[in-house]
């Protein structure tokens, strides 16, 4: 049981309040079932969280460390669907050094990295790369199905492209495809379809734009 929940859900109604609808707060409490940790969150659509789900992979990864951090800040994470999330994490401990609950801000930024790689685009004719991090910064879930994989590599390719997929041109697109194809994804069914409406492509371009990933590949 988190001692100051109640001071802790002020706080985040705050944060969330001064930062706007793109901006999550999440209240995690560890003294109890680790599959479902969330006891508070606002914003919730900006992962797809609700109470009662539990922490990502990283996190768990992170909770098996013999020592935790008190604070991580402004860490870039991804969602499965490619938009660009900043975090940070602040983490409570009891009277024996145990981690007891932590409270995780994720703000969307995915527009504002838009907006500057725009806004450099005009200065210097190039895109803004960001920072791809490691794996374990990204934001992931329990893979417990194949298609959850195949959810997982997207995020993936979509993390080492660097924007979103509103914002890709062709070429950044076939650059995709030829990630995803590499690693089977298409191998998997309805793996189109669920491309498709990412890239907001039909299955024609889907099919011509994959010949010629396949075809730069053998060159």
């Amino acid at each position: 049981m988190i001692k100051n929940e109640k001071q802790l859900k002020q706080v985040a109604d705050l944060i969330a309040a001064q930062f706007g609808p793109n901006t999550e707060v999440v209240v995690h409490d560890f003294s109890g079932d680790i599959d479902h940790t969330i006891v508070y969150i606002v914003n919730g659509h900006v992962t797809g969280r609700r109470i009662g789900d539990g922490p990502t992979q990283s996190f768990l990864r992170y909770m098996k460390r013999e020592t935790h951090a008190m604070e991580k800040v402004r860490y870039i994470t991804h969602t499965a669907d490619g938009r660009m999330v900043r975090s940070s994490t602040v983490n409570f401990f009891d009277e024996d050094g145990i981690l007891n609950s932590s409270m995780c801000i994720n703000q969307d930024i995915t527009d504002l990295v838009a907006l500057e790689n725009a806004i450099k685009g005009m200065s210097d004719n190039k895109y803004f790369e960001t920072n791809r991090l490691a794996s374990d910064d990204e934001f992931d879930r329990p893979v417990t199905s194949i298609h959850g994989l195949m959810d997982s590599l997207i995020a993936e390719g979509l993390a080492q492209i660097g924007m979103p997929p509103d914002k890709m041109n062709k070429e950044a697109k076939i650059k995709l495809l030829r990630f995803l194809d590499e690693r089977g994804v298409f191998m998997i069914q309805k793996s189109g379809q669920t491309v498709c409406e990412l890239l907001d492509i039909s299955k024609f371009t889907l099919y011509n734009y994959l010949e010629e990933a396949r075809g730069k590949e053998k060159k």
